[in-house]
């Protein structure tokens, strides 16, 4: 089983934009290094899914801690990150 741990996430918005800019941790304690770890983030308005994509995090060996940014680029038109209740990141799959 899979156990790729999340750390230190935050999400801030990019200076004048309703861009959102993630930052955060991942570590790698599965007993098994991987070429590419496939993560999903979801943005959540009020219980609605804003914003669902996956993302690319290369080259994570076993026991290592990376860090990790990413431009969320589709807010719906209408929202701003003010407008963000929640959001939920976990692995996709790992490769």
């Amino acid at each position: 089983m899979r156990s790729l741990d999340y750390y230190n996430i935050k999400l801030d918005r990019l200076k004048n934009s309703n861009r959102v800019f993630l930052k955060g941790e991942i570590t790698n304690n599965s007993g098994k290094s991987f070429n590419t770890v496939a993560v999903r983030i979801m943005l959540f308005v009020r219980n609605v899914i804003t914003t669902n994509e996956v993302f690319l995090i290369n080259d994570l060996p076993n026991g290592a801690t990376k860090a990790f940014e990413r431009h969320v680029y589709d807010l719906a038109p209408g929202q701003s990150f003010e407008d963000i209740t929640r959001y939920e990141i976990f692995t996709e799959n790992c490769y």
